[in-house]
C-alpha cells in the first residue's frame, strides 16, 4: 500500500512538472501561430512532452490519463507531419486538453470518483483531424541528388520537413562530417548548435566509407537554410567538413569549409557523462519530518539554555552553568545553519504557478469576451512549496474578479480613452523576511459609492451612515458581500474575498487593497517565506506567556495607562499624529481581570491601511518557535494560530493578530 501511494506521489509530481512545461510551450506556440513563425522543434517538443506523460501514466496504471494523452500525442504527430493544419483553433483545443488533464490529476490526488469525462473533447479532436485530409504528396527525392541508401534512411517526419524546406525555397545541403571516435558526440553537438541557429537540420545520418580512417566517424547532415555555403563555412570551424548542394535545379558542387590545418586527433574538449542538472526532487513530507526534528532540537536547545541560566545564577554551580550556556550557544549556531539549509530546500520559485495563472486568464478572457494581457514579474522569487500551493486559489480568485468586474469591456475602455486590451500585472518580490505578491489591473477600480449602496441593501451597514474609503475597502472582505448585480460563473469584485482573506490569514499573511476609480486596483498579499520555524515575540499577560509572530509586528511601545483615551467607547492611543485602536488580549480571551497597571506594553500590528495595538503586561524577549496545530475543536478559535513550546516544559499559545483584528473590526462595522 505504501509503495502504491509513493508511486502515485512520484507520478503526480512528474505529471505536474510536465503540464507546467506544456503550458509554457503552448503559450509560445500561440504567439508563433499569430506571427506565422512556428518552429518545428517546438511542435516536436510538445509531442515529446505528451508522449512522456502518456508513458508514465500508462506504466503506473492510470489508464484514463494514458488513453487521453495518446489522442493528444496523435494530434501532435499529425501536426508535426503536416497532416493537419495548425491554427488558433488547434491551440485552443490543446489548452482545453491541459485543463482536462489538470482536473484528471486532481481526481487521482484526492482518490475521488472519475467525474472528469474527456470523451467529448476526444471526439472534437478526432473530428478536427478528420477534417484535415492527408493529400497525396509527390516525393521530393527526384529533386535531390541523393543515393538510394540515404533516401531509404529518411523517416516520414524527415521527408515532411524536407518537403517544407523545398516549398519555402530553402537551399538544401548535405553536410559531410569526419569526426574522431573519441569525441564525435561532443563535436557533433557543437556543429548542431552552430548550424541549428542558421537553418534547420532535417536529418543526421551516419555513413560508411571503406577508404576512411577506422578511428573516424562519418556523418551526413541534411540541412535546409536561406544562407549560402560560403557564408556558413567560417562558423563550422573544421577543415574536413564539406557542404554539398543537393538540389538538382542548381549546379551541385563542393565547398571547402576552411583552409586551416587541423590535426586528425585534435579534440574540441573533454567529454563527460556527468549530468548537467544537479537538482534532486524531494518529497515535501520528508522535509516536513526533518523540520519537525529540528523543531524538537530547538526546544531541547531552549531547555539547555534555561538550565544554563539557572545553574549560573547559583554560585555553587556557576561554572557548570557557564559551560552549559556556551554549549547552548554552539548548538544554536549549528541548529540555525541546519535550519536555514533545510528551509532553502523547501523554497521554490513563485513562477511555478504563473503558467497556471496565464492559462486561467486566457480561458476567462475568452469566456467574458474581453481582451486581456497578463504580465508576470519576479518569477524567481522563492516561497515555501506548501505556501505556493495554498496561495494558488486565492490568487486565482483575485485575478478572476479583476477580469470579470475590474477590467471594462472593450467598448467602455475605448470611450474612457484606454487601450481595448486590459492589463493585469502579477509581481512577486521579497520584503524583509516576507514575500509580497501584487495583482494590479488597469480597470475601473473599486467604486466606493457603489460598495456603500450594496452594503446598505444587504443590511451590512445602517442606511444613514456614510463610510470612509478605508471602511468601504474593509466591507468587501465581509462574508456575503457582493457588488455584482447579477450572478455569473465568475465572482464579482469582492465576492468570496472573505474566503481569500481567511486563507491568507491561515498562512500568517495579510492582504491590502489600493484602488483609484477609473485607474485600477492593486491587491497586495504579504506572506512569510516559510511557516516551518518562525521568529516570535514572547509576551506576558497576567501570569501567562504568549507568542506573537514577528512577521505581524511593526513596533513595540511602553506606555502609561493614563495615556489611553476612549473614543466611541473604544480604547485608543495617539501615536505620532495617528489614532491607534487598542485590543486588550486578556479581555479578548475573557481572562480574569488583574487590576489596573500603571505601565503597559503595546505591540503595533498592521492590517489593511490601519494599525492596531495589542496590549500586554510585559515583553519576555524573542525566540524561534515551531507552531503546532491545536486540533479540530480549537483550530478555528479567533485569535489563536496554534501552540508552541519554548523550553519551559509546557506549551504556550501563539497569537493570530490578523484573525483577532478581523473579529474586532467586523464587530465594529456591523454595529455602524
Amino acid at each position: 500500500m505504501k509503495e502504491k501511494e509513493s508511486s502515485k506521489k512520484d507520478f503526480l509530481g512528474e505529471a505536474e512538472e510536465l503540464l507546467e512545461e506544456l503550458t509554457a510551450d503552448l503559450q509560445l506556440l500561440e504567439t508563433s501561430v499569430k506571427k506565422n513563425q512556428v518552429r518545428p522543434e517546438l511542435i516536436n517538443k510538445l509531442f515529446r512532452e505528451f508522449h512522456s506523460l502518456k508513458g508514465i501514466s500508462g506504466m503506473l496504471g492510470f489508464d484514463r490519463v494514458s488513453t487521453f494523452t495518446h489522442e493528444l500525442e496523435n494530434m501532435l504527430d499529425h501536426l508535426r507531419l503536416g497532416k493537419a493544419e495548425l491554427t488558433g483553433r488547434t491551440v485552443d483545443l490543446l489548452f482545453q486538453s491541459i485543463d482536462t488533464l489538470n482536473r484528471m490529476l486532481a481526481e487521482i490526488q484526492d482518490d475521488s470518483p472519475t467525474a472528469v469525462d474527456p470523451s467529448a473533447l476526444v471526439r472534437i479532436i478526432k473530428d478536427y483531424l478528420a477534417a484535415s485530409p492527408v493529400n497525396a504528396q509527390a516525393s521530393v527525392f527526384p529533386e535531390l541528388d541523393l543515393d538510394e541508401q540515404t533516401i531509404s534512411s529518411f523517416t516520414e517526419y524527415e521527408e515532411h520537413r524536407l518537403r517544407e524546406n523545398i516549398r519555402m525555397q530553402k537551399n538544401i545541403y548535405c553536410v559531410q562530417l569526419i569526426l574522431d571516435n573519441a569525441t564525435f558526440d561532443q563535436d557533433l553537438r557543437v556543429i548542431n548548435d552552430v548550424l541549428g541557429k542558421r537553418g534547420e537540420i532535417i536529418s543526421t545520418l551516419p555513413y560508411f566509407d571503406e577508404t576512411a580512417d577506422p578511428d573516424k566517424m562519418l556523418f551526413r547532415l541534411i540541412f535546409g537554410t536561406d544562407e549560402r555555403a560560403q557564408d556558413l563555412q567560417r562558423d563550422a570551424g573544421r577543415a574536413d567538413t564539406r557542404f554539398i548542394d543537393i538540389r538538382k535545379t542548381k549546379e551541385p558542387g563542393i565547398v571547402p569549409v576552411a583552409e586551416e590545418e587541423s590535426s586528425d586527433t585534435e579534440s574540441t574538449g573533454d567529454s563527460s557523462i556527468k549530468s548537467i542538472s544537479s537538482t534532486v526532487r524531494v518529497d515535501i513530507q520528508k522535509l516536513d519530518e526533518v523540520i519537525n526534528v529540528i523543531g524538537e532540537l530547538v526546544i531541547s536547545r531552549a531547555i539547555i539554555t534555561n538550565l544554563g541560566r539557572e545553574l549560573t545564577a547559583n554560585r555553587s554551580t556557576a561554572r557548570w552553568g557557564q559551560a552549559l550556556s556556551r554549549a547552548a550557544i554552539d548548538l544554536e549556531k549549528r541548529l540555525y545553519d541546519l535550519q536555514r539549509r533545510v528551509i532553502e530546500t523547501r523554497l521554490v520559485p513563485v513562477g511555478q504557478i504563473y503558467a497556471r495563472l496565464a492559462r486561467m486568464v486566457r480561458k476567462i478572457s475568452r469566456e467574458t469576451g474581453k481582451q486581456i494581457e497578463i504580465q508576470f514579474f519576479g518569477e524567481d522569487t522563492e516561497l515555501d512549496k506548501i505556501m505556493i500551493e495554498q496561495i494558488s486559489d486565492p490568487l486565482m480568485h483575485v485575478i478572476r474578479n479583476a477580469i470579470d468586474h475590474g477590467i471594462e469591456p472593450p467598448e467602455e475602455r475605448r470611450k474612457a480613452g484606454k487601450p481595448e486590451k486590459g492589463l493585469i500585472k502579477v509581481s512577486a518580490f521579497q520584503r524583509g523576511n516576507s514575500v509580497v505578491i501584487q495583482v494590479q489591473d488597469d480597470g475601473r477600480g473599486i467604486q466606493v459609492q457603489r460598495v456603500q449602496e450594496h452594503a446598505k441593501k444587504r443590511g451590512l451597514i445602517q442606511k444613514d451612515r456614510t463610510l470612509e474609503t478605508a471602511e468601504c475597502l474593509e466591507i468587501i472582505f465581509m462574508p456575503g458581500f457582493s457588488s455584482s448585480d447579477q450572478v455569473t460563473e465568475l465572482s464579482g469584485r469582492g465576492v468570496g474575498l472573505d474566503v481569500v482573506r481567511k486563507n491568507i490569514a491561515e498562512l500568517k499573511g495579510s492582504i491590502l487593497v489600493f484602488t483609484e476609480e477609473c485607474r485600477g486596483t492593486v491587491f497586495e498579499i504579504t506572506l512569510p517565506i516559510t511557516l516551518a520555524i518562525i521568529q516570535a515575540l514572547i509576551v506576558r499577560i497576567h501570569d501567562r506567556k504568549y507568542a506573537v509572530p514577528l512577521s505581524s509586528v511593526s513596533e513595540t511601545l511602553r506606555i502609561f495607562s493614563k495615556d489611553i483615551r476612549t473614543v466611541d467607547r473604544k480604547e485608543v492611543y495617539y501615536l505620532r499624529d495617528r489614532t491607534i485602536p487598542l485590543i486588550r488580549i486578556d479581555q479578548f480571551f475573557g481572562l480574569p481581570h488583574n487590576g489596573q497597571q500603571e505601565k503597559l506594553f503595546v505591540i503595533i500590528v498592521q492590517t489593511a491601511d490601519q494599525s492596531f495595538g495589542l496590549v500586554v503586561d510585559a515583553l519576555a524577549g524573542q525566540q524561534e518557535i515551531v507552531i503546532k496545530t491545536m486540533g479540530e475543536r480549537l483550530k478555528n478559535v479567533p485569535g489563536i494560530a496554534g501552540a508552541a513550546e519554548i523550553g519551559e516544559k509546557k506549551p504556550i499559545l501563539v497569537i493570530d493578530a490578523e484573525s483577532m483584528i478581523q473579529e474586532v473590526t467586523h464587530g465594529k462595522i456591523r454595529g455602524l
